[in-house]
């Protein structure tokens, strides 16, 4: 199987080493946010063995075979990222200042003119981005997601998979027209289904499938319901991009002759094991339903507020809707979306206190890993979890004088600040350098896909900006 240039792929298979991480400031983002300075952290096998205040932790575990000295650094969880598209980074600079035009003149047909080694190329260095930047979870759903199973598997990191379909004629779409094609319908739901049953546990674990539709616009009854019989047959989560716009209520209303969060309650999409992703053009009706089915949002608030959108997040937190944090595209630096988050919370608000930098890191670790499904494993650090830490060199431009620790790293920190990066107790980050990736190639091997994929676009659709 085809994997993308510039991956290396020897660490993965590493036996994972005791690490002894000490002196360190650790931000747990347990359940009392329990915060130990100095702290240390010591992992074996994979897992978080012991963590506590430094002196407890070296008495207990006074050896290691790695011993990593974590005086001026931040010792964190992983960010767990519940909305990507790693293939959409072709749309960066593209895409940004033309609002919601880009669906419809941009994403969908793009997917009709990208190949799969040019999506697995710029995928995969979106995915070595976020690896690099602190994300050790991605939850991804895009066409053809499944050429992305090998590249996690190789470059070490954590992802739920799913192939995203749809079942409508896209170039009928691009002309406004939604028409429904029963054959593209049992292709797509076989595709994701056949990966599903493929890699569902795959990479030692390291790689989970899902159940993903795309829109409600371009997702029929039967596709959804396909979706869902699949997901209960599988024991798989599902989603769907839902509540992004007043466009969407009207198609659904002229085609289904319901809102949009109605349409997808009647067709298997409103349920705890689902995650909605953005929901930002929602009423009170909307939110009470999330909260009353169980649903999980993920929370874009960096990509929304480009689109001039501010997703009620604390109402959502109010109403006791699971929230979690997702990048969406184009970006790859997750300390952006946890300010973001705050940023929005408070414009929203008209107030400049709520949602504290704790409850921002949260979402972004704990909130997206119930979100997924997986908090038993990763999202906080806690003695029997999964190794999936960050750690941040605070003796950085921006990051000093460290005051306060965790407002300082949520407020002021960067991607580029991050030091080390284990997924499963495995390093994969050291001294801000990716070991399982050859980042040159793969910045140049994005850069020609890119610009193969785009010549083809301009020459199919005349040009690659959409108003």
């Amino acid at each position: 199987m085809a994997v993308a240039p510039g991956l290396a792929g020897d660490i993965p298979g590493e036996r994972p080493m005791s690490i002894l991480i000490r002196d360190a400031i650790v931000l747990t983002v347990d359940k009392g946010f329990t915060i130990h300075d100095p702290g240390a952290v010591f992992v074996a096998e994979g897992k978080i063995v012991d963590i506590g205040p430094s002196a407890n932790v070296l008495g207990r575990h006074p050896t290691a075979e790695r011993v990593i000295d974590g005086k001026g650094k931040v010792v964190l969880p992983g960010f767990v990222s519940a909305h990507n598209h790693l293939g959409y980074t072709v749309f960066r600079g593209r895409s940004e200042d033309i609002g919601f035009s880009c669906v419809t003149g941009q994403y969908y047909p793009m997917g009709l003119v990208m190949n799969r080694d040019e999506r697995r190329a710029i995928g995969s260095l979106t995915l070595a981005e976020l690896l690099r930047g602190g994300v050790t979870t991605v939850a991804e759903m895009e066409e053809e997601a499944d050429i992305f199973a090998p590249v996690v598997e190789s470059m070490g990191g954590r992802a739920l998979i799913g192939v995203m379909i749809h079942d409508t004629d896209i170039e009928r779409m691009i002309k406004g027209e939604y028409v429904f094609d029963d054959a593209l319908r049992t292709s797509q739901l076989a595709q994701a289904v056949g990966f599903a049953e493929q890699w569902h546990g795959g990479a030692d674990g390291r790689i989970s499938a899902w159940m993903t539709a795309n829109m409600t616009i371009s997702s029929s009854p039967d596709l959804l319901k396909g979706l869902r019989e699949a997901a209960d047959r599988l024991s798989l989560r599902l989603s769907i991009h839902l509540g992004w716009g007043q466009a969407e209520v009207d198609m659904v209303q002229a085609t289904h002759g319901m809102h949009p969060f109605d349409y997808v309650e009647r067709n298997g999409f409103l349920a705890s094991d689902v995650v909605c992703a953005h929901c930002y053009h929602v009423g009170e009706e909307q939110v009470d339903r999330l909260a009353h089915t169980g649903a999980h949002v993920a929370h874009c608030p960096l990509m929304n507020s480009f689109r001039g959108t501010i997703a009620p997040a604390l109402d959502y937190m109010e109403k006791g809707v699971g929230l979690g944090l997702g990048i969406d595209n184009y970006f790859s630096d997750n300390y952006d979306v946890v300010r973001a988050a705050i940023q929005a919370a408070r414009i929203r608000a008209g107030h400049p206190e709520v949602m504290q930098a704790s409850d921002a890191l949260t979402l972004a670790t704990m909130g997206s890993a119930r979100a997924l499904g997986i908090d038993d494993k990763v999202g906080s650090l806690e003695a029997g979890k999964q190794a999936d830490i960050q750690i941040v060199d605070m003796a950085r431009f921006g990051l000093t004088p460290i005051n306060d620790a965790l407002r300082t790293l949520v407020y002021h920190g960067h991607g580029k600040d991050v030091d080390t990066v284990m997924v499963d107790g495995r390093i994969l980050v050291e001294s801000g350098e990716m070991r399982t990736v050859d980042s040159g190639a793969l910045i140049a091997g994005a850069a020609k896909a890119a610009e193969t994929a785009w010549s083809r676009f301009t020459t199919r659709y005349g040009g690659h900006v959409a108003r």
